[in-house]
């Protein structure tokens, strides 16, 4: 936002923001910067702003206006430029365009009193200006290990509080709470980086007024510095600077020491911690600074802690759900390389089965809506698991029925012999789950099975909304017709799936079936299980 920075005569300086399309100026109460000067008339001048900036007019004041000690004509619109100094009277203004939290930073800016990295924190000691040991008085010795006594309680202090705190929120308050109760600080900010490279303020507390939702400002000269050069700095006596030097959020609050240290974790800047002083005879030191790098450095391990633990949760929360329909296999590769989830399949040889309850709309109708549910979700929690434990991958549900596949996403010699296994078992595990059924007084379910191995493309299949992980072509469908035309508990696989299977398994031939959208008679046989 643009801004005048005023200097009067009597050295009330400030900054008024130009928030309006016209700002009046003048010495009369109604106008918006009001300047008690004899010298400056009632409604001397106006400044509004356009598409191109602002611009200023003399409104024909009796003493005039001067930019830049040029005296301007009156009634004329003159374009402002950064920095351009108008004299009213004996008011100076000085415009201001740039953004005042953004201006650069300048030696001239603040009188740097420290510098350090993070690293240097137990490092630095008052001892190094000393030429020999012997020459150090004991009162230097005493102070360096109380200095260095205090770091590393706090260091274990903070370190303690932190470990089982896993809510960001928390972290920033534990920070605050350190900060104003060991250091003078009148206002401390903490900024993290987000998704996209920019820094958010996150928490911001004021003494003696508690912690602020609002957005503050600070001095981003500062904050430049220290993001820029991963170092933290102690500044004091900010405002003896000229104004054309200082940045605006400095003098307007009035602060009179400045300190901020980065925020570092294992893969770089996390984010600033930011305070200041407002006291003149109270500033801080180097003491300050360490202890405020003290803090970054645990804070920084904290939110890093809890970054990971985050991640970790929703890592898992991600698997739990992939893993229902998913094999471990295509779970670990999705998150993984979750890049490289996208539209299209490749062509591989797959065993296709399909699975679907009997008689299952006659028992819709004559069951509650509350029954079937239960029903179904216990049916579909004891097959799924069966499915899973021979390395299937459960494809989808299709109301009471269910297609899975074996050897998606990697193939196999045995991904047949596998999927009969599973069949098998499927019907064996619904005997004793129709015992259950009896015993809460449900009705007992059979199940067709129809399995055929063949080529299909495998793949994310859908939008880019929207993907299933599936297969698809004539090797499936032929599955789901065998489905189709098996008998309640029997298990019916093609000629394919027959010559992949080893001696292990009973078939009893069931000759030649015409399936519906074949135009030649498929070789079947049915699995013998009991």
């Amino acid at each position: 936002m643009p801004s005048f920075y005023v200097q009067t005569a009597s050295n009330r300086n400030y900054t008024f923001d130009i928030d309006k399309a016209e700002i009046t100026i003048g010495r009369e109460l109604k106008n918006d910067l009001i300047l008690d000067d004899p010298r400056v008339s009632r409604y001397h001048a106006v400044a509004r702003k356009t598409q191109e900036g602002v611009t200023f007019r003399d409104l024909e004041s009796g003493n005039g206006v001067s930019i830049n000690g040029q005296r301007i004509a009156p009634n004329v619109d003159l374009q402002l430029a950064d920095n351009d100094q108008i004299k009213l009277g004996s008011c100076t203004l000085t415009f201001q365009n740039v953004d005042p939290l953004r201006t650069q930073f300048t030696p001239d800016s603040f009188r740097e009193v420290l510098q350090k990295t993070p690293n240097e924190l137990l490092v630095t000691s008052a001892l190094s200006s000393f030429t020999s040991p012997e020459n150090v008085p004991a009162l230097i010795y005493r102070q360096e290990l109380e200095k260095k006594e205090r770091i590393l309680r706090l260091f274990y202090d903070l370190s303690h509080k932190l470990s089982s705190i896993f809510s960001l929120d928390e972290i920033y308050q534990q920070a605050f709470e350190i900060l104003f109760s060991a250091t003078p600080v009148s206002r401390c900010f903490i900024y993290r980086k987000n998704e996209q490279g920019e820094f958010e303020q996150v928490a911001a507390r004021v003494r003696d007024k508690g912690d602020t939702g609002n957005t503050l400002p600070i001095s981003q000269t500062v904050f430049a510095k220290v993001a820029g050069e991963r170092v933290s700095i102690l500044l004091e006596d900010a405002q003896r600077s000229g104004p054309e030097f200082s940045s605006k959020s400095i003098v307007a609050n009035h602060v009179q020491s400045v300190m901020a240290a980065p925020i570092i974790g294992p893969r770089g800047l996390l984010g600033i911690i930011y305070a200041d002083r407002y006291d003149v005879l109270d500033s801080f030191d180097a003491d300050d600074l360490d202890l405020l790098n003290a803090i970054s450095v645990q804070t920084g391990i904290a939110i890093n802690t809890v970054i990971n633990y985050e991640r970790l949760q929703k890592q898992a929360q991600a698997r739990s759900s992939f893993e229902r329909f998913l094999p471990r296999q295509v779970v670990d590769q999705i998150l993984h390389s979750p890049e490289g989830v996208r539209l299209g399949g490749v062509r591989q040889k797959v065993t296709s089965l399909f699975a679907d309850i009997r008689s299952f709309t006659t028992l819709s109708e004559t069951s509650t809506p509350e029954l079937i549910v239960n029903l179904l979700n216990q049916y579909f929690s004891m097959v799924s698991e069966i499915i899973f434990k021979h390395g299937g991958t459960l494809d989808k549900y299709i109301g009471d029925g269910l297609m899975a596949l074996f050897g998606a996403p990697y193939a196999g010699e045995l991904d047949a012999i596998k999927a009969v296994r599973a069949a098998v078992e499927m019907q064996r595990a619904m005997l004793g789950f129709n015992e259950r059924l009896r015993a809460e007084n449900l009705p007992p379910i059979e199940i067709g099975i129809g399995i055929n191995t063949g080529q299909a493309i495998v793949g994310y299949i859908g939008s880019e909304t929207r993907l299933d992980y599936t297969a698809i072509g004539d090797t499936i469908n032929t599955a789901s017709r065998l489905e189709g035309i098996a008998q309640p508990g029997q298990i019916v696989i093609s000629e394919n799936t027959m010559q992949a299977l080893d001696e292990g398994f009973t078939l009893r031939p069931l000759g030649t079936e015409k399936l519906k959208g074949k135009n030649v008679n498929l070789r079947i046989a049915e699995v013998v299980w009991q």
